[in-house]
């Protein structure tokens, strides 16, 4: 399989050479280099093909891919960016899923990492203070209160113990709220539609539904087409505030 992807980057790269300003070439290049795992080789090449054609979706989405790879998260991130503005028009909505999923998965990958940090931070921070308490004990310890002593140290211990679990709880994941998921998929909802009977599915479960199941509201039963469907913002605006500060949702 890896022989296949060799040998099309290297029809490609002959290509290029008869045509080297078609920026199809280098994006398909680039697919082939991502086959392979090359992914300096796709952020070159989707680069040069953004050279030749700046509104080149896939292009923009492959420089993401490979940024994310090279951990190059800020450009990854603007990458996807421009790719999801682009995506915007119906012709590219089976694209756009895959530009959000790439999306979250740099914003999640940066909020690990910043989590990791003050991970970090606060387990030096809590050894000085331990190491504090202990030497406050063993202070009362030698000057012959070694009752106190130990007293305090468990005093002490105790709190920070608290304090720990405290940030624990503060660090944890918080539940999707039910009204962002779907009620057909119980996913959180990407194209949240809204029912004529104020009921909100997800764009592509509701319409499989009203397709293969008949034209009638899940929920309430009550008849329903295609056409009576309409966007919901207000969920929608309440979703993307959720993502953007829990990008881990994304994917469940």
């Amino acid at each position: 399989q890896k022989g296949k992807f060799s040998a099309a980057a290297d029809a490609y790269t002959e290509a290029i050479t008869l045509e080297p300003s078609n920026a199809a070439l280098y994006q398909n290049r680039a697919l082939c280099h991502q086959k392979l795992s090359r992914w300096q080789n796709v952020l070159n090449d989707a680069r040069k093909a953004i050279e030749l054609d700046p509104r080149s979706v896939k292009a923009h989405y492959l420089v993401g891919i490979a940024c994310s790879e090279l951990d190059l998260l800020d450009e990854a991130e603007s990458a996807f960016m421009t790719a999801l503005t682009l995506s915007s028009s119906p012709h590219f909505s089976s694209y756009r899923a895959s530009v959000e999923q790439g999306l979250y998965g740099v914003k999640t990958t940066r909020q690990q990492k910043e989590q990791s940090i003050a991970m970090a931070a606060e387990d030096a921070d809590n050894a000085v203070l331990e190491g504090l308490v202990q030497e406050a004990a063993q202070r009362h310890v030698e000057s012959g209160d070694a009752e106190r002593g130990a007293a305090l140290q468990r005093d002490m211990m105790q709190q920070l113990k608290q304090l720990t679990e405290r940030t624990a709880a503060l660090r944890a994941r918080p539940p999707v709220p039910e009204c962002l998921c779907c009620q057909i998929t119980f996913d959180i909802m990407r194209e949240p539609m809204l029912t004529p009977s104020g009921q909100t599915f997800e764009r592509e479960a509701i319409e499989q539904h009203l397709k293969h199941n008949g034209k009638w509201d899940p929920v309430t039963r009550q008849p329903l087409q295609v056409t009576d469907l309409r966007e919901n913002k207000a969920v929608k605006a309440l979703i993307d505030d959720f993502l953007r500060k829990n990008p881990w949702a994304f994917n469940g």
